[in-house]
């Protein structure tokens, strides 16, 4: 097993090593790797030894936390995040009218669409973050239960961690009155027409310190059944305080984080609701309410996305995806700087013969195939070298090519026996053929062209494409040993 920790190049000790050789154990940096190609298959490969090369992966937690929520501001503010926020806030807007304006008994439809709309944003950016993507899609709301109910309920399900222990409290413990205020607006006749709040005596509330203690409990609970939720958790382990606590534990001083990033952005939320309440105070038409609902939507859009972070950087701690995609390269997207040239660089010349026309198309095919099954190895070489278009070549068996391929190197038409030997394992990679091809391919280029680099690359390619294999074996006895 190749040596997989972080460290610097063995031959560049100032730099860092991005890839580790399973032959000789070194770690590499880009100058170090090496691109090989085989065919049409590109692989990495020592540049010293010629060894197979793995990436050296880090876990998404190298990187902190702390250090990607420095730029999570400019999150809402990019080319695609701009666009998605107005293009939200109008939305929320035309809702919005439509619950204040729509007839009591009706009001629930742009109640449950405006929730629907802001939840399904709300975890849409969640998990687009928490995949590592930078660009902000629209949710697709071609179905109404899916994109806009289901995620409606999830977020009300979610923060009823807030607002119930809240309301059982008062009315359970605290007898708060609510009965009168209610009794009173439901005698009121304007209230079926327009619909309203009851007139609630707020003060015995404000001045509560167990609500002032169960507030905070609450809200440190909320981003963990939100990140359940985004998750598609069941809700009884969203709801569940043991789940909860346990993921806390496992999150550890990013979930602290997390929380603190958070209550920065209420900080933000009530400002932005501050100033909403200032636009729809000057009653500009249509200008207030897009305003009130741009300004008021930017906390939950960052509000998202960093939950979203934390999930990215620790979502294997919840189970959210598999443990491999939370593995990253050491270096990044920096790739091997040193390449190879292809296997076959010009297609080699097509072998001459003065057995006259070949007939064209299917006949020419149909002739091939006759010529090989009859084991006449002049005719079939005659015919394969009217082959002269891509499309009849493909259209040519394995076996065939392998025939003509065996029948060329005979008859020492090298370039030919190189063409046709390639094709074989180009047309049915995955057949019986594909790797005997592959061999005899590179013992041309070692033992009758004397072309020991292009051998070495089909040997090597061969232990790549068809491990364990007989013809990986004879490979890895034709390779020079790796040298430390």
């Amino acid at each position: 097993m190749s040596d997989t920790s972080p460290g610097p190049c063995r031959y560049h000790p100032r730099a860092a090593a991005g890839w580790s050789c399973d032959a000789c154990q070194a770690r590499l940096c880009p100058d170090c790797a090496t691109v090989r190609r085989a065919l049409s298959t590109e692989y990495l490969a020592c540049g010293r030894c010629q060894g197979p090369i793995e990436p050296i992966l880090l876990h998404r937690a190298s990187v902190p936390l702390t250090v990607r929520l420095r730029q999570a501001w400019r999150y809402p503010w990019s080319p695609s995040g701009l666009p998605f926020l107005m293009g939200l806030s109008a939305v929320l807007a035309v809702l919005r009218w439509a619950m204040v304006e729509t007839f009591l008994l009706l009001k629930w439809m742009p109640t449950v669409m405006w929730l629907g709309v802001f939840w399904g944003a709300f975890f849409s950016i969640i998990r687009s973050t928490a995949r590592g993507e930078q660009v902000l899609d629209v949710p697709d709301y071609s179905d109404i239960y899916k994109d806009c109910v289901a995620p409606a309920l999830r977020g009300l399900v979610a923060t009823s961690v807030v607002w119930l222990p809240v309301a059982l409290y008062l009315l359970g413990f605290k007898d708060w009155d609510v009965r009168g205020p209610v009794t009173d607006l439901s005698n009121n006749p304007a209230f079926y027409v327009t619909g309203g709040l009851p007139a609630l005596d707020w003060a015995p509330v404000v001045r509560d310190p167990v609500l002032w203690l169960l507030l905070p409990v609450s809200f440190a609970y909320l981003p963990l059944v939100l990140l359940l939720a985004a998750a598609g958790t069941g809700v009884f382990q969203m709801l569940n305080p043991l789940t909860a606590l346990r993921a806390a534990a496992r999150l550890g001083k990013d979930y602290a984080i997390t929380l603190g990033a958070l209550a920065l952005l209420c900080g933000v939320m009530a400002l932005g609701h501050g100033v909403a309440a200032g636009f729809r105070w000057l009653q500009l038409t249509l200008i207030s309410p897009l305003v009130a609902e741009f300004v008021t939507s930017i906390a939950p859009v960052l509000m998202a996305h960093v939950l979203g972070l934390l999930l990215y950087t620790r979502g294997d701690s919840l189970g959210y995806g598999e443990p491999r995609d939370y593995l990253m390269p050491v270096l990044g997207a920096v790739q091997p700087r040193a390449g190879v040239p292809a296997l076959r660089e010009d297609p080699p010349p097509a072998a001459e013969t003065s057995a006259g026309e070949p007939p064209p198309g299917d006949g020419l095919l149909q002739a091939l195939a006759q010529a090989v099954e009859a084991k006449d190895p002049e005719k079939a070489l005659a015919l394969y070298a009217g082959l002269q278009t891509p499309q009849l070549s493909k259209q040519v068996e394995a076996a065939q090519h392998f025939f003509v391929g065996q029948s060329a190197l005979a008859r020492g038409q090298y370039a030919l026996a190189v063409q046709a030997l390639e094709s074989a394992a180009d047309v049915a990679p995955e057949g019986p053929l594909a790797s005997r091809a592959l061999v005899l391919q590179a013992r041309i280029y070692a033992e009758r062209l004397h072309d020991g680099e292009r051998a070495e690359n089909i040997y090597r390619y061969i232990l790549h494409r068809y491990p364990g294999t007989e013809a990986s074996h004879f490979a890895q006895k034709h390779l020079p040993r790796p040298t430390a």
